[in-house]
């Protein structure tokens, strides 16, 4: 599941839980605010309806109590008064009546006034005995103004009710009034409360599904843009970039994802120019070096070794130019392997010549070292060569080989169209003059001084004095192996 998903359900998961849990929490507190209003009206009333009444006219209806005596009559009248201005949107009261205890049975309560219509069918006549429940309430509380904290069940429904004593004027108990309201107006009032909850539940939950989508995109859009550019450039797209504005923690990870992938993309640049030139491993020590590779250009000490198949332009015109072609890459394909198998750099091809550079890009303590036993080893793998294109009946060959150590200007060195990792200065003069000198030697390799010093004890050199190249006026001395190594 995507992060977005997640953060959208929780959002929304959110609003839902909180939303119902303060809902709940709302209408169970507005529920008990109701009923808690409601008993205190109906105890109200009661209290009320208690005070109305015309106690000597009770105390005779007490002692005669005849339904259709004047006493019961006005006691009556009174209860219905109480009972009709009580019927109103914020209360109705269903009932008034009053209860006497039995004179031979205090727990008994019997109907003594009635505020309902005769007629009616819930009227109870004088002397009706009351239920068992309005007498265990009564019993409990008979001196008090009380009313039960639960709804009183009983033949003529659910019912909340109100009891308040009539006292007389000695202070002694004469009866009980008792007022009911329907439970089901209640209970109404209630679910209308409740169905608003769920209206309003309902509202919240698609405000929360609308909010959370814009939210959680809103909030994902920066971790969005990170994937897509971390993805693009898992692909290979070091040119991407990822803008997010701002200065959160998402923006401060896209600059540095955007550090990161121009650091590969220089990375690359530099495997790209220098893939053809160096052997896997130097440009993995490239790649993984912790100190910063010059390539905009500087002096520094390398060794150059040039090289030069001899009179290959007579070859040239004896062979057709497949033959020619195919010979040159079975040619450089060998060397080139010499070549980087010594950490030497292939600098480039000059036709059917090669040039080389041993300490660079990269430092190399051993770089004359190198110089020389590729030199040497060239010389092996063209015997290889030669043996074999004798027996296919294909051209010999002879090369050049000259090799100098000494400061040059090394970079890269070109235009905007054509640019190339290349060393220039006297020091790369002197290496392409040393080859060229071999043919008026008649050696196969020259080595100049600045070369043999570094390494004149691990190869058995054959000293040819000191001769002035074409091109400069200082003699040179230079140098010869005229087989394989002394020691590598």
């Amino acid at each position: 599941m995507k992060y977005r998903s997640k953060l959208y359900i929780s959002l929304v998961g959110t609003a839902v839980v909180s939303t119902s849990v303060g809902l709940g929490i709302t209408y169970f507190h507005i529920k008990k605010l109701i009923l808690s209003e409601l008993h205190s009206k109906v105890t109200s009333v009661a209290a009320t309806a208690a005070t109305s009444v015309d106690l000597d006219s009770l105390a005779r209806l007490k002692k005669s109590p005849k339904q259709d005596s004047n006493d019961y009559f006005k006691i009556q009248h009174e209860l219905r008064t109480i009972r009709d201005i009580n019927r109103r949107d914020d209360i109705y009261v269903k009932y008034v009546y009053i209860l006497q205890p039995v004179s031979i049975n205090k727990d008994e309560f019997t109907y003594l006034v009635d505020a309902e219509e005769s007629n009616s069918k819930n009227f109870s006549p004088v002397g009706e005995t009351a239920n068992e429940v309005i007498k265990t309430q009564l019993n409990k509380h008979l001196n008090q103004l009380y009313s039960p904290k639960k709804f009183i069940s009983d033949e003529w429904g659910d019912w909340l009710m109100g009891y308040a004593p009539i006292f007389d004027n000695r202070g002694n108990y004469l009866a009980t009034v008792g007022v009911n309201i329907y439970a089901s107006i209640i209970t109404t009032r209630l679910n209308r409360l409740f169905i608003f909850g769920l209206f309003s539940f309902g509202i919240t939950l698609i405000l929360a599904l609308i909010v959370g989508w814009f939210l959680s995109r809103q909030e994902t859009e920066s971790l969005h843009k990170l994937h897509k550019g971390v993805k693009a450039i898992d692909k290979g797209d070091l040119s991407q970039k990822i803008n997010i504005s701002g200065d959160d923690e998402f923006s401060e990870l896209a600059r540095e994802i955007n550090n990161m992938a121009q650091g590969l993309q220089e990375r690359e640049r530099l495997r790209l120019s220098f893939t053809r030139y160096v052997s896997q491993h130097i440009m993995e020590s490239i790649i993984s070096s912790e100190d910063s590779v010059k390539l905009s250009g500087e002096r520094r000490k390398i060794t150059l070794l040039f090289s030069d198949i001899r009179q290959f332009t007579k070859l040239s015109e004896k062979s057709n130019p497949e033959q020619v072609v195919s010979l040159l890459n079975e040619y450089f394909s060998v060397m080139v392997e010499v070549i980087f198998r010594n950490q030497g750099m292939l600098d480039k091809f000059l036709g059917d010549g090669i040039m080389v550079e041993f300490g660079a890009p990269l430092d190399d303590p051993l770089q004359e070292y190198h110089a020389v036993k590729a030199a040497l080893e060239m010389q092996d793998e063209l015997e290889k060569l030669r043996s074999r294109w004798q027996a296919e009946g294909k051209p010999q060959i002879e090369i050049g080989i000259g090799i100098h150590t000494g400061l040059a200007v090394i970079g890269n060195i070109g235009s905007e169209k054509r640019i190339d990792y290349t060393a220039i200065g006297d020091t790369v003069n002197v290496a392409s003059r040393l080859e060229q000198f071999t043919k008026q030697l008649k050696v196969p390799l020259l080595i100049s001084e600045a070369t043999v010093t570094a390494v004149k004890d691990q190869f058995n050199f054959t000293d040819l004095g000191a001769h002035i190249l074409r091109g400069r006026s200082e003699p040179i001395s230079v140098y010869t192996i005229e087989r394989g190594l002394n020691q590598i």
